[in-house]
């Protein structure tokens, strides 16, 4: 059985995850949750479910929360093997000073930039310092790229991420929920920057719109996601919709989980970070 690497969940500070849940229940649905908002149940139920590794993703709202937020996820996970830590800045930050913090002294391997909850365009000249650091690191960063309350993504949005991922052609940017429902337009992308990737998170109640056939040539570049807390697709779900898009069994495992390990390997030592 192919090993299930979960390559975007959100596993954050209990005042945060339930402030990101509220939102949700006011602006989608009180009922459409299928996981407790609680990091500790969410890596319950994640483990449950039969992932062996998830990447945990921050994002942060406004300037000045980063820094802290990121502080956290290492302290909470720095020694985890079941959680990949994640950090995430905002433009208006000191970008390069919280990138080198994040990425130095706390341990973390992985970014995540959310443009509708920050408010700003993925191509934001402020954030170059952090695509340089990570272009020179290898340090994967995933983009949400759509400013929709509820996660969506037009076709006219990926003109930003087509504009950075030719200026930073080194960069390993991964595309969230594939850019759904713009996925046709997402995959043209991938095909045209061979530095970008995407996930098939599910958007809310949705999986990603994919044809069979519709990732040949890119399996390689494609990861498995699942939004734990917030989303309304179970991970079985998610898990039975890219076995039903009938790739080859290397292919499927590659997408389930060897993609995420070939681009942030396990640590082989334990913890991460020196943040005591």
């Amino acid at each position: 059985m192919a090993r299930l690497v979960d390559a975007h969940t959100h596993l954050l500070p209990e005042r945060l995850a339930a402030a990101i849940r509220a939102f949700f229940v006011e602006h989608i649905s009180g009922e459409a949750f299928r996981y407790p908002s609680a990091w500790p149940a969410a890596r319950a139920a994640l483990a449950e479910a039969g992932v062996e590794r998830c990447w945990s993703l921050p994002y942060v709202r406004r300037p000045g929360s980063a820094s802290a937020l990121n502080r956290w996820m290492a302290e909470t996970f720095g020694s985890d093997p079941f959680v990949e830590p994640g950090a995430t800045v905002h433009p208006g930050d000191d970008v390069a000073q919280v990138a080198d913090e994040a990425l130095g002294s706390l341990g973390l391997r992985l970014f995540k930039l959310h443009c509708a909850v920050g408010d700003y365009p993925l191509a934001d000249r402020r954030l170059d310092p952090l695509w340089a650091r990570v272009s020179g690191s290898g340090t994967p960063v995933v983009v949400h790229l759509g400013h929709a309350a509820g996660g969506t993504t037009t076709a006219d949005e990926l003109a930003d991420l087509d504009t950075l991922a030719g200026r930073w052609p080194e960069a390993r940017i991964i595309l969230a929920h594939c850019a759904a429902p713009a996925v046709d337009e997402s995959l043209a992308l991938l095909r045209r920057h061979p530095n970008l990737h995407a996930d098939l998170t599910p958007v809310v109640f949705d999986v990603a719109p994919l044809r069979p056939g519709a990732l040949a040539g890119l399996e390689d570049r494609i990861l498995f996601g699942s939004d734990v807390p917030n989303v309304a697709v179970r991970v079985e779900e998610a898990m039975a919709a890219v076995r039903a898009l009938g790739m080859n069994p290397s292919h499927q495992a590659l997408v389930l989980g060897g993609n995420a390990d070939r681009l942030l390997p396990p640590p082989m030592m334990s913890p991460r970070s020196s943040v005591r």
